[in-house]
């Protein structure tokens, strides 16, 4: 999941910003403030926010993943690669099992 700053503008993983304390609460949303590695300006990082992008993210990766052919040149099949471990990443969050059925299938499919 991916924060930004708004001060500087530097982009990364949340994990790269520090964790400060929680912010908010749960009724309201419960999000983080981070330090920003570049700045050190206090972010405010919302789970809740990041994880509606993050979900998108999925699904248009999925789709890109299942449009990929076995006899697909080799930089396409490393990309495929990437895709498949990226999702993979991105559902230890998530624990999607038809996600994890579908990444299988399509390592399989493409790979052996």
């Amino acid at each position: 999941m991916n924060q930004t700053c708004h001060k500087c503008g530097y982009t990364g993983d949340y994990l790269e910003f520090a964790y400060l304390c929680k912010n908010g609460c749960p009724a309201c949303g419960e999000s983080d403030l981070r330090s920003c590695p570049k700045c050190g300006a206090h972010c405010v990082f919302s789970r809740a926010e990041s994880l509606e992008e993050e979900e998108g993210l999925m699904r248009e990766l999925s789709m890109e993943l299942s449009q990929i052919t076995k006899d697909a040149d080799p930089a396409t099949r490393d990309h495929a690669r990437r895709i498949i471990s990226r999702l993979r990443e991105m559902n230890l969050r998530w624990n999607i099992p038809e996600l994890s059925r579908f990444l299988l299938q399509r390592q399989k499919e493409l790979f052996y």
